[in-house]
């Protein structure tokens, strides 16, 4: 495919999502203070590592409070962020079936590992003495 279709077929693309996306971006918010959209393919194979990443499911339009993003990756001409969470439990997080935030500050990223950490001095998991 030549540059001039693939920029035409984003554009159709930015045409397609960027008031509904704009609906999203606004019903979260709160959320996603501080995170940015990301809106290409492109620009999500270039992130880096160590950013917070959040994403809306494009089926379930939930969003998902993602983690640590430690790797990116293609996989049959798809593309996939690893996830680490809080827990060191790992995700897989796809390009295609989500919508993308990402967050370079590791201020931000800290102070949602701290909500879950009094989450769970709060739930009696962790004794402080």
């Amino acid at each position: 495919m030549n540059e001039r279709l693939l920029e035409i077929d984003h554009d159709i693309n930015n045409l397609i999502t960027d008031n509904y996306i704009n609906i999203l971006i606004n019903k979260y918010k709160v959320e996603l203070d501080n995170y940015i959209y990301i809106n290409n393919v492109i620009a999500f194979s270039l992130l880096v590592p160590k950013g917070s990443i959040k994403y809306i499911n494009k089926y379930n339009l939930d969003l998902r409070y993602g983690g640590l993003l430690i790797k990116i990756y293609n996989k049959n001409n798809k593309w996939y962020g690893i996830v680490k969470k809080y827990n060191n439990k790992r995700y897989n997080v796809s390009f295609e079936n989500n919508y993308i935030f990402y967050n370079e500050s590791k201020s931000n990223l800290i102070n949602s590992w701290g909500k879950y950490f009094l989450n769970d001095i709060e739930s009696g998991k962790y004794i402080i003495t």
